[in-house]
């Protein structure tokens, strides 16, 4: 059984209009003007430079990657012909096959966030929104791998003063953090709990243009390919229809958008999803 190949492009052709911003294809290194004195950027810039060098060893018996160390994450779907999230066998934090590993690229069912975005998604007008918003032109499966959140990865206190910079310009956030939670994976490496920031405003990809709904078609998850800083994968929550906005959940998960909903309300951005559990407000963690 092989994954139909024309289903995602490593090359991303999406169109991109938007002058303003600087199209990457996945996440760089941000700068900043205090970088070479700067502590937490210097160990930022350690681990981006960094290598994850658990290549699986699959020989020619098992090179779909069915049973070795790195799989249970994702499923052959026969109806759409291509791998998608498996939603009860995934972890909490995905790791993909890559180049050090042994198996073969085109048999393995392992490998899907690091071919890019999946073809067939328009940026247009959002009329949920009124700003610009994201929608598939072609049916999506659940569990079907989207597009990557990609953009320049900040350390926390860059993160702090461009968010201190956009409010006092009012003007849009695209700042996102994925908190992970503390756990003890399989290959004996402890994490704690780590936090990527990343932000598209300036530099990012097609996923800057996705919206926030509180009843979201899509979900966020940690993925990682040879890079111990993740990447954010978007995936189908549930089968998307052509047409349909794509949104994810700023902060799906954590307890503290609806413990502290009502704090500084004047301070909050209005949620314009319209959904039947919206809660009125974009959500905001803590930074």
């Amino acid at each position: 059984m092989e994954v139909d190949q024309t289903a995602f492009d490593i090359c991303d052709d999406h169109e991109h209009n938007d002058l303003s911003v600087d199209y990457v294809l996945e996440n760089v290194l941000s700068t900043q003007e205090d970088s070479d004195n700067c502590e937490e950027y210097q160990q930022l810039k350690e681990s981006y430079n960094s290598v994850l060098i658990n290549g699986c060893q699959c020989n020619e018996n098992k090179d779909s990657c069915v049973l070795c160390l790195h799989s249970g994450n994702y499923v052959f779907d026969l109806r759409s012909k291509e791998l998608v999230l498996d939603r009860e066998r995934s972890k909490e934090l995905i790791y993909e096959c890559n180049y050090q590993c042994e198996c073969d690229p085109i048999k393995c069912l392992n490998r899907l966030v690091q071919k890019g975005p999946r073809k067939g998604l328009k940026i247009i007008n959002s009329e949920m929104c009124y700003s610009k918003g994201l929608i598939t032109t072609k049916l999506i499966p659940q569990g079907g791998f989207i597009c990557e959140y990609a953009g320049e990865i900040l350390t926390h206190n860059e993160a702090l003063r461009r968010q201190k910079e956009n409010m006092e310009a009012s003007s849009m956030n695209y700042i996102l953090f994925l908190n992970e939670r503390n756990i003890e994976d399989k290959y004996s490496t402890k994490f704690g709990a780590h936090t990527t920031i990343i932000d598209p405003c300036k530099r990012g990809n097609i996923g800057r243009y996705l919206n926030h709904s509180c009843n979201p078609n899509c979900e966020a998850r940690s993925v990682r390919v040879d890079c111990p800083i993740p990447k954010i994968g978007i995936f189908a929550k549930r089968s998307i229809i052509a047409g349909e906005e794509l949104c994810f959940h700023y902060n799906e998960g954590l307890i503290e958008v609806k413990e502290k909903i009502n704090l500084a309300i004047t301070k909050r951005t209005i949620c314009l999803c319209g959904a039947p559990n919206c809660l009125g407000y974009l959500p905001t963690g803590n930074l």
